[in-house]
């Protein structure tokens, strides 16, 4: 149990690490009807399937076969006493990628091999859409929509399919005694050489393998996709075209999604923070608020020519110096507004789970939220007395995400003023100055999520800045 089996083998006769799909029927279709000249009707539904190499341990290298951890044996009795040292930390010498050695799985026992699982449904999405649209007199057009997504068999990007199992948690502190190793003969690396072993490691579905890194691509991430998502939104647009030149556009959206699986590339979405599995002995307690669930979002861009000087509709007779001082002008920028993304809290040190990440328990019937301006709670964002460290061996209360808390939101205001200048008939000189985070305003940062046993001094406390502050910059260039 747990062998992995090569490709083009009479075990995996693909040549491929999946077998091959041949019933993915994506079928898309899409109506549209003039209900009068000036109203029309869209809808919309498709299915679509995620790429074949959305995971990173779906490619060559993350195969175990081509890939081998020697894992430095740092110490063998929770950190009591070293065991090797920085001066020898491999005494057995290196091991390589096995390949297609006939002795390639017994190289793999001992450590946290990667590759991913050969017989996983292949990820979808199905989406589908209804929109109204209107067009107004005075070059104004409205148009409001129902937009809606589900997603199927999502990959999750870090699982850990060799957590212990959690019935054996009342075990309590037994988990962490030293008994007899029955795998030290047959293993060549890592911890599981030596003649005992963590009962914990034992009970383990696949206890041959660590699989206890959290590093990418292993045991813990071997590209489960088992994931679902839902997504609904209210989508409205207004957009006002001026005769003169210009346009002023308001979007506005108001959705929600949720989910029990998140990003597959956490690092690159950690400014905001990412909810991580607890428990993956069950998912369905990880279903709750996407990370990236932003309930609200409002946008106004606008590019308008100003209407003065030659053939505008203010000072029009102005010619010369003059005439070429107040012509060309305009403006154009975007407006954002946006509540902040909820919370996903954590709890160390997780020394006890052998699973995910742990969470704090919540205080019942307690209030959350603490109410104020950001710069007035930055250094309490939330109520941290309703939150405690779980028990030795159990796991919090806390979802994934918080239902309750949100992180800071986003007041933006770009902004440029940019003139055109005709300087004969082949020459245009063209100034622009521009202006990000006209207003200068702060978008902090999440709030320090982790409630540790430590130091709980800065558990809800801001200390870091999104945005940046305001820059102004100013080009000119000359057209001909």
């Amino acid at each position: 149990m747990g062998a992995f089996d090569l490709v083009n083998s009479s075990q995996h006769p693909q040549r491929g690490v999946y077998r091959e799909q041949y019933g993915l029927f994506a079928p898309r279709v899409g109506f549209a009807y003039r209900l009068t000249e000036k109203t029309v009707v869209r809808t919309g539904f498709g299915i679509f399937f995620i790429p074949a190499d959305v995971q990173f341990t779906i490619g060559p290298y993350g195969n175990g076969v081509d890939y081998y951890s020697n894992v430095m044996i740092a110490t063998v009795n929770s950190g009591v006493t070293p065991f090797n040292t920085l001066s020898d930390p491999y005494p057995g010498g290196f091991i390589a990628a096995p390949g297609r050695n006939p002795a390639y799985q017994r190289d793999l026992l001992g450590a946290a091999p990667r590759g991913p699982l050969g017989y996983e449904p292949y990820g979808y999405t199905e989406q589908w859409n209804f929109t109204l649209q209107h067009q107004f007199g005075q070059g104004i057009a409205l148009e409001a929509g129902y937009v809606g997504l589900h997603g199927v068999h999502l990959p999750q990007g870090s699982y850990n399919l060799n957590q212990l199992p959690d019935q054996y948690l009342s075990l309590g502190s037994q988990l962490l005694q030293q008994v007899p190793n029955p795998m030290a003969s047959y293993v060549l690396n890592g911890p599981l050489t030596q003649p005992t072993v963590q009962l914990q490691q034992l009970l383990r579905p696949f206890p041959q393998y660590t699989g206890t890194s959290a590093v990418a691509a292993s045991l813990t991430n071997p590209g489960a996709f088992f994931g679902n998502s839902s997504y609904h939104a209210l989508q409205v647009k207004a957009e006002k075209r001026f005769n003169s030149g210009g346009t002023l556009l308001a979007s506005y959206t108001f959705s929600k999604i949720i989910s029990n699986v998140e990003t597959v590339t956490t690092w690159l979405d950690s400014a905001t923070g990412t909810g991580g599995v607890q428990d993956f002995n069950n998912m369905k307690g990880e279903y709750g608020l996407s990370s990236f669930d932003s309930r609200q979002r409002f946008v106004l861009s606008y590019v308008y020519d100003l209407p003065f000087g030659k053939g505008q509709k203010f000072l029009s007779g102005a010619s010369g110096l003059a005439g070429k001082l107040v012509s060309g002008w305009g403006v154009n920028g975007v407006t954002t507004f946006q509540p902040g993304f909820p919370l996903a809290l954590t709890a160390s040190p997780n020394s006890f789970i052998f699973g995910g990440g742990l969470r704090p328990n919540v205080v019942s019937g307690c209030n959350e939220e603490v109410s104020g301006s950001a710069q007035s709670k930055y250094l309490q964002w939330f109520n941290t007395s309703c939150f405690s460290f779980p028990a030795a061996y159990t796991y919090g209360s806390e979802s994934r995400t918080d239902p309750q808390l949100r992180g800071p939101g986003i007041a933006n205001y770009d902004l440029s003023v940019y003139k055109k200048t005709a300087i004969g008939e082949r020459y245009t000189l063209e100034f622009r100055a521009e202006a990000f985070n006209l207003f200068n305003r702060v978008q902090f940062g999440t709030p320090n999520t982790t409630f540790s046993t430590a130091s709980t001094s800065t558990f809800g406390q801001i200390t870091t800045q999104l945005n940046q502050p305001r820059l102004i910059q100013v080009a000119m260039r000359l057209r001909f």
